[in-house]
């Protein structure tokens, strides 16, 4: 499933301010494994 931009964006911004893929993958409903590739690019 794609996500929105807006959405990739504010998961990338939580990620790095609070700073855990798990606090995020619950946060906005997003796989973890998404979040890491997301992430990666």
């Amino acid at each position: 499933m794609p996500y929105s931009l807006d959405l990739i964006q504010k998961v990338i911004n939580f990620v790095e301010n609070v700073g855990t893929i798990t606090k995020a993958d619950h946060t906005f409903g997003i796989g973890r494994a998404s979040i890491y590739i997301v992430i990666s690019l």
